[in-house]
């Protein structure tokens, strides 16, 4: 069985196998790639664990003026930045 990507690529399950086996290997290769701007999905902590982060002015209003944009709180955008950041690693 195979699957159409995105743009058209067809995927089989012998890439599919072929990637598996090369991130198993620690062979990801390749650049990060751009970052899109999109919405956030806040994920509620189960058992809040209060952080304290230091930021700049201009990034606390820029922090803010994002928050308001999208309508979600401040901690939403820093929780959703961090999640997208851990998936990076």
């Amino acid at each position: 069985m195979s699957v159409i990507a995105k743009g058209g690529r067809i995927v089989t399950e012998d890439m599919e196998d072929r990637w598996a086996d090369e991130i198993e290997r620690g062979e990801l290769g390749g650049i990060a790639g751009p970052v899109f701007p999109g919405p956030v999905f806040d994920v509620e902590p189960v058992s809040p664990v209060s952080r304290t982060v230091s930021l700049s002015p201009d990034m606390s209003a820029m922090l803010d003026t994002l928050a308001k944009k999208r309508g979600v709180s401040a901690d939403a955008i820093m929780r959703h930045a961090l999640i997208r950041e851990f998936a990076a690693m």
